[in-house]
């Protein structure tokens, strides 16, 4: 789920893809050589449409990577990272990039950053023991991806935006809810684990109502919302079809106006849809109604990495570098086995250099870099995530309105 390509994180203006189920294949493919160097490779899109987020991710990679060496580097080499060809918009793509990387014998990967294709390759990462730490690919279906050891994320889960959204509409004081959400891959499981989300928290949720993008008309759907008396409407979807949306909410408050306008949650993918117009051409006492939940994915602090999800990829450089320093090898396996423990449970330090004299001194270290509060758990999946909260201006631009944090 990544956001200009794929709007499956801040989802910013295309259709979801279908995502595929988790491939498993066979490969006799050898593990890179434990030789002493961490070479990580990228596999991340520079052109097209992804380059918007992918290029900052990119950077940030290359700014983190300069820091370490500059403290010294890794297992005492300084750390290479391998440029593979851009992943692309589908697998075929991707599969391209990844055999260029695995012929340069990387040992773990930044990437990749479409959830559609993380569930068609990763499987050709993983076999041959390579270590991936996606910085956006925020998939529900990949928070059981099989054979996952290798496999971390420093964006949430799609399934913690549920919780932070079932959080957000607790704290309305509303007791009841409704969910509408694209009837996709994507939006299915993310809108019926929103539903798990409020009920936990005991909200009474009336029966979801699910939409097609085929569909020329949601007034049906709309009217069924809007008839549901209810305190809060919760949209699952990209940005196209989330604005769709909530513009038939509109045309249908219309025809019963003496429903009363409960608030109205969106998810990340609704933040910046294809065009601000589509939200600016909301009626505004709809549009006032409207507030989001995205992952914090900006750093904020002078002297961080720059641009969406930057500080994500940031992140997994640094991560991958300290466990190869805690495991004393550049072997994925063993690097694997010390992300976590990397995240969480010492020391907190921001920095790589700081993190590698704690090392030193032989403490434990919690690295806990830009993008927040970092904690890995025993899925490889942050547990704990700060949210924007944001809302839209008559200009039909997102405005942030504040933070949420979630932990366990």
């Amino acid at each position: 789920m990544f956001a200009l390509v794929v709007t499956s994180c801040d989802g910013n203006g295309t259709t979801l893809p279908s995502e595929p189920a988790p491939t498993v294949t066979s490969t006799t493919s050898p593990a890179p050589v434990d030789d002493g160097t961490l070479r990580i490779g990228l596999l991340l899109p520079d052109s097209g449409d992804g380059v918007t987020i992918g290029q900052p991710m990119i950077d940030a990679a290359r700014l983190a990577a300069d820091r370490i060496n500059a403290a010294g580097g890794v297992l005492g080499k300084p750390i290479e990272v391998v440029d593979g060809p851009d992943e692309g918009d589908s697998a075929t793509t991707a599969r391209d990039a990844i055999s260029a990387l695995r012929d340069q014998d990387v040992d773990a990967v930044v990437g990749p950053a479409s959830s559609p294709i993380a569930l068609a390759t990763l499987d050709e990462l993983l076999t041959r023991g390579v270590l991936t730490c996606s910085p956006t690919a925020s998939s529900l279906a990949l928070d059981a991806y099989p054979d996952s050891e290798l496999f971390f994320r420093t964006i949430p889960s799609d399934s913690l935006q549920a919780v932070a959204i079932g959080q957000l509409a607790e704290e309305t004081g509303a007791r009841s809810a409704i969910v509408t959400y694209l009837d996709d891959a994507y939006g299915r499981p993310f809108g019926e684990a929103t539903v798990d989300a409020l009920r936990a928290r005991g909200m009474t949720v009336v029966d979801p109502v699910p939409f097609a993008a085929g569909n020329p008309s949601l007034t049906v759907e709309a009217s069924a919302i809007d008839q549901s008396d209810v305190g809060v409407v919760v949209v699952i979807a990209d940005g196209e079809q989330g604005t769709r949306m909530l513009t038939a909410l509109g045309e249908v408050a219309d025809l019963f106006p003496d429903q009363d306008a409960p608030l109205i949650i969106v998810n990340d993918a609704i933040r910046r849809p294809p065009s601000s117009q589509l939200v600016q051409a909301l009626a505004a006492d709809l549009r006032t109604r409207v507030v989001g939940l995205s992952p914090r994915a900006i750093g904020t602090e002078a002297g961080e990495p720059t641009g969406a999800y930057a500080t994500n990829a940031y992140d997994c450089v640094n991560l991958i570098a300290l466990a190869a320093a805690q495991a004393e090898s550049d072997s994925g396996e063993e690097m694997a086995d010390q992300m976590v423990e990397a995240s969480s449970g010492g020391v907190s330090c921001r920095e790589f250099d700081d993190c590698v004299q704690l090392l030193a001194d032989d403490r434990n270290v919690d690295y806990d870099g830009p993008s927040g509060n970092l904690e890995l758990g025993p899925s490889g999946d942050p547990v704990r995530a700060r949210f924007d909260r944001f809302t839209f201006d008559e200009r039909g631009v997102d405005v942030g309105a504040g933070s949420l944090t979630v932990t366990p």
